[in-house]
């Protein structure tokens, strides 16, 4: 860390600076009110003493000719007719999301609703998947892959080989979209044991999602994979799905719309971020208290993953709801119990309320799912979101091109 032209204090120097206790430091991090850099150690965080006058300034009710200017751009505003988020939680076309959830609706009724068919198709039962023997023949023999390199893999192959063509019909899109995620929830077994040569046996996409995921599901594992699919098929327009509507909006194929998004989602900030919310609790285990856990942790990081979101002031109605579903199932996983200890304290010492990601870990430790499921279902449910963004951006029409404000070095006459 250079101090040549900015002045940084650490840790406890700032929380004295604006006199609050180093938790509620750390909080400031983690909401990205404040940022913090890496020490000279390499362990201790320091914090930019500009920074901290102007948030202690804010605190007493100065304001600079800055306060309004943002960092970074953070997107458009885009008309869409698919999700709105409120403070009771999102909706599917004026469908709260948790009263699909506790209503049991299947995760394939909630992808016809996101995709407003003309004629719906509820039952997805008899809907055979794309061949794999293309995806088998590039998978890497003895390697490890992650699921979402396999997703990619398909998503390439599926392009190249079922192609829908120029202005395709949108039944027949809506057709190949069907077959698509039926084959995502299959092939996701291909990575976790089941032999390459069994057969495909029709069911819904949380039975599939269960028997690729774990070796022996019961009805639990159905009806909690369900309520996570339903839970996560949209949330109105993240990074994933503008860059989905992106590409629609340059005509690419639907194929490479969801191609875009899924690179976008297996980013460690969007649909990986649960995994790293699991890598938080295997690392905590060293702690007998998490209190100490969450200290030693806040010295080197400047948030908790998991925790804290722009969208809902109460915290994040998903993660609780997933959750309580979680722990009513399951209430001896040392993993399920660590992370609702971790929930307790963060809130305490934080305030910040556990998001998605903590919900979907939930669901991951409750039915003894491999490390990674919780992005795995994730992913899956996500692509009904973004073919619905796809589809309504071409009935939109027009290009999304936004500009940049140049904020470079000028010329010199």
């Amino acid at each position: 860390m250079s101090q040549t032209e900015e002045k940084y204090l650490v840790g406890s120097q700032a929380a004295e600076f604006l006199g609050v206790k180093p938790a509620t430091l750390y909080a400031y991090a983690s909401r990205g009110q404040i940022e913090s850099v890496p020490g000279n150690s390499g362990r201790e965080r320091c914090y930019r003493l500009s920074d901290l006058i102007k948030l202690r300034q804010a605190a007493r009710g100065v304001k600079t000719v800055r306060d309004n200017d943002q960092a970074i751009w953070t997107g458009p505003s885009i008309k869409s007719a698919i999700t709105e988020i409120t403070p009771e939680g999102h909706r599917y076309r004026g469908k709260l999301g948790l009263d699909l959830a506790h209503q049991e609706m299947t995760f394939e009724a909630t992808a016809e609703l996101l995709w407003d068919c003309e004629k719906p198709v509820v039952d997805w039962s008899g809907i055979e998947p794309f061949s794999l023997d293309p995806l088998l023949s590039q998978m890497p023999a003895g390697g490890k892959l992650e699921c979402l390199d396999l997703l990619k893999l398909l998503l390439i192959n599926c392009d190249m080989t079922y192609s829908l063509g120029i202005n395709p019909a949108v039944e027949d899109v809506y057709d190949k979209a069907r077959r698509l995620i039926v084959t995502m929830a299959w092939a996701v077994g291909l990575l976790n044991g089941r032999d390459r040569s069994v057969k495909y046996e029709s069911a819904s996409i949380s039975e599939l999602l269960a028997r690729s995921l774990s070796h022996n599901p019961g009805n639990e594992h159905v009806r909690l994979i369900n309520q996570a699919l339903v839970l996560c098929a949209d949330h109105e327009l993240n990074a994933s799905a503008l860059a989905c509507r992106i590409a629609a909006s340059c005509d690419a194929s639907l194929f490479s719309c969801l191609l875009s998004a899924l690179g976008t989602f297996s980013g460690n900030l969007h649909g990986s971020a649960s995994r790293r919310t699991e890598d938080i609790v295997s690392g905590s285990m060293a702690f007998d208290a998490v209190e100490d856990w969450l200290k030693h942790y806040l010295a080197e990081h400047e948030s908790v993953a998991g925790f804290g979101t722009e969208l809902y002031h109460e915290g994040d109605p998903r993660a609780r709801l997933m959750l309580t579903s979680a722990l009513a199932v399951n209430q001896t996983d040392a993993s399920l119990l660590r992370l609702k200890a971790i929930v307790d304290v963060v809130q305490k010492e934080l305030g910040l309320a556990p998001n998605l990601d903590v919900g979907l870990a939930a669901i991951s430790y409750a039915l003894a799912l491999p490390p990674g499921s919780g992005s795995t279902i994730f992913a899956v449910s996500r692509t009904a979101g973004w073919i619905a963004h796809a589809m309504e951006q071409r009935l939109y029409g027009g290009v999304i091109r936004p500009r940049a404000r140049y904020i470079g070095k000028v010329a010199q006459n």
